[in-house]
Formats: C-alpha cells, sequence, structure tokens
C-alpha cells in the first residue's frame, strides 16, 4: 500500500513537472540559468588560465601520444559498454547502430545530463520493432543502475581519498567544495542504498538481468577510472597517483549533478584548482587540462557532424 501511495504521488508530481516545465517562460528560465553558469565558468578559465600564461600552458601540452591514446579508450568506452548493455535488455543485437550510442554520449557529456537518455527512447521508438514499455522500461532500469554503478564508484573513491589523507586538497579545491563534497557522498551513498534495498519495486527487469548489466556498468566505471589515471600519468608522470585519484574524484562528483550544462568545461574549472598537489608546474597541469577538455569539445562536436546525415535516415519510421 505504502509503495502504491508512492508510486501515485511521484506520478502525480511528475504530471505537475511537466506541466510546468512545459510552459514558455519556465523554458527561457532554465535556459538562461544553464547558459549562465556555463558563462560563469567560461570567465572563472578564462581568468584562471590567463594567470598562468596563455603560452605557457600551450606550450606545456602533453606530447607523449600515450595520453591521447587512453583519451580514445576513455571516449569510446561508455558507447561500446551501451551496446553490450541494450544488447542485453532489448535481446537485440545493436553493433549496427553504434553511432547511435556515440551520439548519445555527446548529448549526456556536451549539452546535458540524461538529453542521449531521451535522444535513445525517440531513435528507439522509431526504428526498433519494441514496444513502448520495453524500450521506456529499459532506459529507465538501465539509467538506474548506471547511477547506482557511479554513485558506488564515487562513494567508494571518497572513502578512500579520506582514509588515506588525499580528500583535504579536494575540499579546498574552491569555495563550496566541501559542501559539493559532502552532498554528492551522502546522495550517492543514499540513492545506492535506496536502490538495493527497493530494487524490485524501483526496476522491472526479467530474472537474471540485473546482476549481468551490474557487472558491465561496474566493469565499466573501474576500467574509465583506470583509463583516466593513466592519461594524467602519462602526461605527467612524476606526478603521485593519489593526486590522480583526487582529481577523478571531483570529475564523479561533478557527474552526480543532474543536468549541469557541459560537464566537461565545468570539470575544467574545478580541476584547475586542484593543480598545487600534483607536485609539478602550474602551466604543465593547466595545459594538460586543456589538452583533455579541448580534446573532449573536438570529439564531441565532431562525431556530432559525423553522425548527424545518419542520424536523419535512422530517425525515419521503420517499415510496418
Amino acid at each position: 500500500m505504502f509503495f502504491e501511495r508512492l508510486k501515485s504521488f511521484g506520478s502525480e508530481m511528475q504530471i505537475r513537472w511537466n506541466a510546468v516545465r512545459e510552459r514558455d517562460e519556465v523554458q527561457r528560465g532554465l535556459k538562461v540559468i544553464q547558459y549562465t553558469l556555463l558563462a560563469l565558468i567560461v570567465v572563472y578559465l578564462i581568468f584562471k588560465l590567463s594567470r598562468v600564461g596563455w603560452l605557457e600552458v600551450l606550450g606545456a601540452l602533453p606530447e607523449s601520444p600515450w595520453f591521447y591514446f587512453f583519451f580514445v579508450l576513455r571516449f569510446l568506452a561508455v558507447p561500446v559498454s551501451e551496446i553490450a548493455l541494450y544488447e542485453i535488455i532489448w535481446s537485440l543485437p545493436l553493433i549496427r547502430h553504434f553511432f547511435v550510442f556515440i551520439r548519445k554520449r555527446v548529448y549526456n557529456f556536451a549539452v546535458m545530463g540524461y538529453s542521449g537518455e531521451a535522444f535513445l527512447t525517440l531513435w528507439a521508438r522509431r526504428r526498433l520493432r519494441l514496444s513502448d514499455k520495453k524500450i521506456l522500461v529499459g532506459v529507465k532500469d538501465n539509467n538506474l543502475l548506471s547511477a547506482f554503478a557511479s554513485n558506488a564508484a564515487t562513494v567508494i573513491l571518497v572513502v578512500a581519498l579520506a582514509l588515506t589523507g588525499g580528500l583535504e586538497a579536494g575540499l579546498k579545491a574552491f569555495p563550496g567544495a566541501g559542501w559539493l563534497f559532502t552532498l554528492a557522498f551522502l546522495s550517492a551513498g543514499g540513492l545506492s542504498v535506496l536502490v538495493l534495498i527497493f530494487r524490485d519495486k524501483l526496476m522491472a527487469l526479467p530474472k537474471g538481468v540485473m546482476p549481468k548489466l551490474i557487472g558491465v556498468h561496474s566493469g565499466r566505471q573501474a576500467l574509465i577510472i583506470l583509463l583516466h589515471a593513466a592519461m594524467y600519468a602519462s602526461a605527467l608522470p612524476g606526478a603521485p597517483v593519489m593526486a590522480w585519484m583526487t582529481f577523478i574524484a571531483m570529475q564523479l562528483v561533478l557527474s552526480r549533478i543532474p543536468f549541469l550544462p557541459n560537464q566537461d568545461i565545468v570539470y575544467l574549472g574545478a580541476a584547475l584548482s586542484l593543480s598545487a598537489i600534483v607536485g609539478a608546474p602550474e602551466a604543465a597541469v593547466a595545459g594538460m587540462l586543456l589538452a583533455e577538455a579541448g580534446l573532449s569539445q573536438a570529439f564531441n562536436v565532431a562525431m556530432f557532424f559525423a553522425t548527424a546525415h545518419l542520424a536523419r535516415t535512422e530517425f525515419k519510421p521503420s517499415a510496418a
């Protein structure tokens, strides 16, 4: 009875929120907030990089080819794993639709969190011979498990840094970082526990599917962390590994903020404040972070336009 009331309340609140969100003035307000936040971050970045010196930063871009190799692998880890995940969920071969999952990643990282899920849902309804319920339930349940894996990774990494004394630098990175880490830790831990306790109520996956999905999500999360650390270590091999774990923890914390515009740019702004813990010249750290952010933006733009004509073709309704 409690869960039925909770579900009814949730549905009612969702309907009300959708009605409010669709109003023109609300849409304009949300866009103003998003663009204002992004503009403030860009101004902050320009200020930080100007203090270091633009020529010094550009001259300190990573020279190691391994930095760029690990970056590409990290970029591809998400779409490749998502193909495996949705093949399990929908029981369909999806490898020929690889570009769709590339595009989904671009939407989530370069536009706004969860916009990729909206894109995938619309695409699947038009191209896959599946019921709307199976598509929506699959996307929803996979997203819940993805959030569970990311939340669990955030909690584990923050706890590990706290136990080893590496968290202090992250808490002092910028004003409010302590509150941000605390909120992310509590919400990540709380949501992980809720998913575990109420998984049967929250998800409708067939028996035996959930462990497979959790395995893929957990493996992907571990791989991405390792590739991220390897990428940084290849650029600045003399820096302590714990420093890179602090950087990665910052990114995980920021990724827990829903509807954050352009995560790569936001992370660059936060990570610049951590350069002191690396033990390398500030210009070298800034050059590495700038190269990472620049590559992310370039890849996102390139992949978006590279898949544009394919997206138009794939969005044609399939024959009955």
